[in-house]
């Protein structure tokens, strides 16, 4: 594991380097989201020459002016004062070093980020970024980070999924939407320009990782193709998913990676190869990004890809057949003893057919969905549970929800994953919503991305 890596992540000292009493400076939000995360103050250094302390600390003129031992320098001051402040960072020993500040290969200033690295290597200084919004940390409550997400209030929920995204924007955004659904993370990196360390490198720290359990990924240029490949194989030996969205494929968006990363992507063809040999789960969206390990994190992975279909609605079992058929799920048909089982649940008009309708009837039985559920978990021949719920809204979607909550514990036992989808509208049944997400059972706004979730998950851990 690389110890300058380690250090950014579990550092025992951090300077920022740009913190002021100017709340409204990066350097002043970056420092305010380290102190209130619980970062020890005495282990805190703000360095500004104009300032004497910052927040209650004494402030520093430069990282060569503070006392004690720096582990992680986080720099976000102007461009042109950072080649200076690198070498105040070889200059104390520093393990490694972020760099937020933007205006370096992105804007042409290539030769200038290559100075930057060139002097920190002869120091073994590793840098991060330029361009970075920083890291978080959440085993030992570490934000190093200027990212507005940080702004919601009692974040980051910690778990175990690590991320790590090119771009600070998508890296935050991801983030709302994983503390939405209550998914916590581990480690989260932006990596911005990737002048020195890139995301192959934290690829392979994550897949040592004790604390991550699973990886996402948003990249737009893969720099060392070997490096990227090796970690992702060292992840899926540790049995960690790495679910990755390639960006910058289009000739426009190839083009526009350069602008704001400095970056040169690889044909469309040529990463495709490597991310097929690597075994990774493939992205087409930003979704997902959140909807991938919502599952993984949280549910026993298929042994395969047949799967068991139950649903408040005819048109939904078409519409699921439909997308299981184009995903490449099976669906195979009931056993006559199951059928005889299901015949004594359901009314006597229901047809007893995978996917299943339960029909109309459910508005006056609820209970019906739970006994369909229990009757199939122990099915050794279906070893996915998809629950499509249609038009359930306030309190009879809420007593559903109870219901899959119970039954859930029953379907454990058999180590098969449970994956809900729930068409109504999330605003007029988020208390069912809730209490599904609370009690960590995967629950998804369309039957594509159930099914989508479902087919990349079984096949990622059937050819592991």
């Amino acid at each position: 594991m690389d110890e300058s890596i380690s250090a950014m992540f579990d550092p025992d000292s951090v300077a920022i380097v740009g913190a002021s009493n100017n709340p409204s400076k990066l350097g002043s939000i970056a420092l305010n989201f380290l102190l209130q995360r619980g970062f020890p103050k005495e282990r805190a250094f703000p360095v500004n020459p104009s300032e004497e302390s910052v927040m209650g600390l004494k402030c520093y003129p430069s990282v060569s002016d503070i006392p004690k031992k720096v582990d992680l320098v986080y720099i976000l001051t102007p461009a042109a004062t950072v080649e200076k402040i690198v070498e105040d960072c070889v200059n104390k020993g520093v393990k490694c070093a972020i760099i937020g500040s933007a205006g370096f290969a992105e804007v042409g200033k290539v030769e200038e980020q290559k100075t930057l690295v060139t002097k920190a290597s002869k120091g073994g200084l590793r840098l991060c970024g330029p361009n970075s919004q920083g890291v978080i940390s959440t085993p030992n409550d570490f934000c190093a980070s200027f990212s507005p997400t940080l702004l919601v209030p009692n974040t980051p929920i910690k778990g175990d999924v690590g991320l790590i995204s090119h771009s600070g924007a998508v890296m935050g955004s991801t983030l709302t939407h994983m503390w939405d659904l209550g998914l916590g993370v581990s480690r989260c990196v932006s990596t911005g320009n990737e002048a020195d360390l890139e995301t192959a490198e934290f690829l392979d720290f994550m897949a040592e990782d004790p604390y991550t359990k699973n990886i996402v990924v948003y990249v737009e240029a893969i720099k060392n193709k070997e490096l990227f490949h090796q970690a992702a194989e060292k992840a899926k030996m540790a049995g960690k998913a790495v679910v990755v969205l390639k960006a910058a494929w289009s000739k426009k968006g190839m083009n526009l990676t350069q602008y704001h990363t400095g970056l040169t992507p690889r044909a469309r063809e040529e990463d495709n190869k490597l991310l097929k040999d690597s075994k990774i789960i493939p992205c087409q969206d930003l979704d997902d990004l959140y909807h991938m390990p919502m599952a993984l994190s949280w549910q026993p992975k298929p042994i395969d890809n047949r799967i068991a279909v139950i649903a408040t609605s005819g048109a939904a079992c078409t519409m699921a057949a439909d997308l299981c058929e184009e995903f490449g799920l099976e669906i195979p048909e009931f056993k006559e003893q199951v059928k005889g089982k299901l015949k004594g649940i359901l009314p006597e008009f229901a047809q007893i057919k995978n996917p299943l309708d339960v029909t109309g009837q459910i508005i006056l039985n609820l209970g019906m969905f739970k006994q369909c559920i229990e009757t199939l978990c122990g099915e050794d021949y279906l070893n996915t549970i998809l629950l499509i719920i249609t038009s359930a809204v306030d309190d009879p979607a809420v007593l559903l929800a109870e219901d899959i909550v119970k039954v859930s514990q029953e379907v454990r036992k058999f180590n098969k994953p449970l994956i809900v989808c729930w068409l109504a509208s999330r605003i007029l049944s988020q208390k069912a919503h809730n209490l599904l997400l609370e009690n960590k059972i995967p629950t998804y706004p369309t039957i594509r991305t159930a099914v989508k979730t479902i087919k990349e998950i079984s096949d990622w851990n059937k050819n592991r």
